[in-house]
């Protein structure tokens, strides 16, 4: 990405976007299949499977930013190193988003 600093502009709301189809298409099929009623300790097996998720693609969020949206070091252009900053924002908006759209999934009732 540090090649071509405008997919980096991409790449956070592209996760999050991938992240929001992924939870609620494993959220439908869990509830159609009765995930909820299966009972692992305390909380239910679709309610782990979500969270298992959820942490995964903040851990995803992690491993982009720390490796290809990272400021270039030495001599480069004013504007890729400009775009590089500007997508690091942009990339933490997009993982902040995906912390508060997804948060409901470790309190509210699943289906």
């Amino acid at each position: 990405m540090r090649a071509f600093p405008f997919v980096g502009l991409l790449a956070g709301f592209t996760v999050w976007s991938g992240a929001f189809l992924l939870l609620y298409a494993l959220q439908a099929t869990g509830c159609k299949l009765g995930w909820q009623d299966v009972a692992i300790g305390p909380i239910s097996l679709l309610r782990i499977i979500l969270v298992c998720v959820l942490l995964s693609v903040l851990a995803l969020f992690y491993l982009i930013a720390k490796q290809w949206l990272q400021p270039v070091k030495g001599k480069t252009d004013d504007t890729r190193q400009f775009l590089l900053r500007i997508a690091g924002l942009v990339h933490l908006a997009a993982a902040a988003s995906t912390l508060v759209t997804f948060a409901g999934i470790f309190w509210l009732s699943l289906c």
